[in-house]
């Protein structure tokens, strides 16, 4: 009797469920939001990202997407909404579309980009989300599931409620590929309607499906997992039958006239930072130079750096070991060997108090019920520098590699005079290739940090083992 009733409680919300016209399809959309509510989410969730993240200050780039991205709006199936195209100083290479004609792309995926062809590629893709309203779509499915599970764990108990719960969860980490394919497709048309060729989209994902290789290699290196942007191809893109079909359609609503000129996109980002920002600290070559907190610091031969809004972490090859730096604020007037006792209940040993610089630091073995560690604690103006290193092993090779540990601890130190035009961010700088000139050439001169060869070859398109040729134009870093 209990299923019935749950039967008729969901066949009753199947009822109440809004119905709108989806203004690609002409069909009705299975969706519990009116436009005007999608708009006020978006406007919602525009001001929230304004407030957690920091906008590229280039007027002349913002300008540069806006309008190109408002040439693309202006020909899709939603040309009445007034779009936002924001460039948002993150190097991670990614872009997304709020509800309502919020779209943002992050300086990290413009430099990967080689043409004006390709940007419009990514901006039409996400004016696809936005007049698909794919957003709108997920979330609609998310509530009825939410719905869904809560009447289900009344009458059927908790373990049916989680089922439905995973299942929304799953609904709302990625649009999924039947609805990426559809955003290729009328990013691709509004593209072919504006005169680029609708092929660029496929390009475009290329040089994505590029990096979400070496993205792969990175992390199987470090021992973690990685997100791409547009990650949902298994193949790749030139071999996906059904995104040849949807972009060849696409093709066919337009007529090419728009040169896809490469010289004149890198004129455009000539300049546009690399990597971490000034504030986040730059790293170059095996040495991280932070201006705000005055601080250098090295790596060990071999050993990636990576650079989190956190923390920074040194890992060994093979993620075999990490070190990981956070910084905090010193609150009570204490000496780093108190400090560090008030946090901790396990057994320090070979210990010592020192002074890295000026600076007063506690270095110390670790004991604690996860492993050994070595720990470090430096103040310096104000600020609690921590260092934390373990081993996969949970420490118990932690002689293997405290060496590197205790290096990277020691090279902490203030900025040199000389130094401070260390910290200002890399550059993207246009370049053509001479006579001699190799990737392996020019990555022996790059300031970029760890595997420069690889990242030079991402940058313009030549991933895995493309070839320089003489005469053309390609970015470089300095």
């Amino acid at each position: 009797m209990k299923y019935l009733k749950l039967l008729i409680s969901v066949s009753f919300l199947s009822l109440i469920i809004s119905c709108s016209v989806n203004p690609v399809t002409g069909e009705r959309d299975f969706v519990l939001m009116s436009e005007d509510a999608e708009l006020e989410m978006g406007r919602k969730y525009y001001s929230q990202i304004l407030q957690s993240q920091t906008l590229y200050q280039d007027p002349k780039i913002q300008s540069y997407v806006q309008s190109i991205g408002d040439s693309l709006a202006e020909l899709s199936h939603r040309s009445d909404l007034i779009y936002r195209f924001t460039v948002l100083d993150s190097p991670a290479v990614n872009a997304f579309a709020l509800p309502g004609g919020y779209i943002f792309i992050n300086r990290g995926l413009m430099v990967y980009l080689s043409s004006e062809e390709e940007l419009a590629a990514v901006l039409g893709h996400e004016i696809g989300h936005v007049t698909a309203r794919h957003s709108v779509r997920q979330i609609s499915q998310a509530q009825v599931l939410s719905i869904i599970s809560y009447a289900v764990a009344r009458e059927a108990g908790s373990a049916a409620g989680d089922l439905a719960n995973i299942a929304s969860g799953a609904l709302v980490a990625g649009y999924g590929r039947d609805m990426e394919l559809q955003a290729d497709s009328l990013g691709a048309e509004y593209m072919a309607k504006k005169g680029y060729s609708a092929s660029g989209m496929i390009d475009t994902i290329s040089v994505l499906k590029e990096h979400e290789l070496y993205s792969t290699e990175v992390s199987k290196r470090r021992g973690s997992d990685h997100q791409t942007y547009h990650g949902i191809f298994a193949s790749h893109p030139s071999n996906d039958n059904r995104l040849k079909e949807v972009i060849k359609k696409a093709g066919s609503l337009g007529k090419d006239a728009l040169e896809s000129n490469s010289l004149n996109y890198l004129k455009r980002i000539e300049g546009m930072t690399y990597g971490d920002s000034e504030a986040a600290g730059i790293l170059r070559k095996n040495g991280f130079y932070h201006k705000d907190l005055d601080i250098r610091l090295i790596a060990p031969d071999n050993w990636e750096v990576l650079n989190t809004p956190n923390s920074l972490i040194f890992i060994a090859p093979e993620g075999r070991a990490s070190l990981q730096v956070s910084v905090s604020d010193q609150v009570r007037k204490e000496t780093p060997k108190n400090y560090l006792s008030r946090l901790t209940r396990g057994e320090v040993y070979q210990s010592k108090e020192l002074k890295l610089g000026s600076h007063q630091a506690f270095l110390t073995l670790l004991e604690e019920n996860s492993g050994t560690s070595r720990v470090a604690i430096v103040f310096k103006d104000r600020r609690i520098f921590t260092f934390y290193g373990t081993t996969e092993k949970n420490g118990f090779d932690i002689g293997e590699f405290d060496n590197q540990f205790l290096s990277i601890i020691e090279s902490f130190r203030d900025l040199k005079t000389t130094e401070f035009e260390l910290t200002k961010p890399l550059l993207i700088k246009s370049y053509k290739v001479a006579r001699g000139d190799s990737y392996s050439l020019l990555a022996g001169k790059s300031p970029i940090p760890f595997d420069p060869e690889s990242k030079l070859r991402l940058l313009n398109g030549d991933y895995p083992d493309g070839n320089l040729d003489v005469g053309t134009w390609i970015k470089i870093v300095e």
